[in-house]
């Protein structure tokens, strides 16, 4: 097993487990605890920006985790493409996510950072395993 598929699988499995403890949280009715003062992940979690289409954007970071994770097992040259395809879509959603926070929200959420910086290393990483898979003849 190489080393990117490695730290895909660790990276996917964190950003599940944030996606899955926010969206439990919020099932709850409650907020997490902001590892940063100044009340910024009760802002982001109350912002209309919270949901899309109805669904929590926690909800949707865990489910995008689970297929990152799971598309590690797909074989090559197709599966290393599809975990770049997704890990690239996660990266961009959540720097999108990130601009709301900075521009548009005015606030930050650490669990939110996390999970984009997860994201992006998963994009990066994800970058690194697809060039080195050779190309089908």
């Amino acid at each position: 097993m190489s080393a990117e598929r490695i730290a895909l699988m660790v990276l996917a499995a964190l950003a599940t487990a944030i996606g899955a403890y926010l969206s439990f949280e919020r099932s709850r009715g409650r907020l997490p605890p902001c590892p940063v003062g100044g009340g910024g992940c009760a802002t982001v979690q109350h912002s209309r920006y919270a949901e899309l289409a109805g669904i929590p954007v926690s909800t949707l970071g865990m489910l995008g985790g689970i297929a990152l994770f799971t598309s590690t097992f797909l074989r090559p040259p197709n599966g290393p493409v599809v975990t770049l395809g997704i890990a690239v879509a996660g990266a961009l959603f959540s720097g999108y996510l990130t601009v709301l926070e900075g521009f548009v929200i005015n606030a930050w959420c650490a669990w939110c950072l996390a999970s984009a910086a997860l994201w992006a290393c998963s994009a990066v990483v994800a970058g690194v395993q697809a060039a080195r898979v050779p190309a089908a003849t």
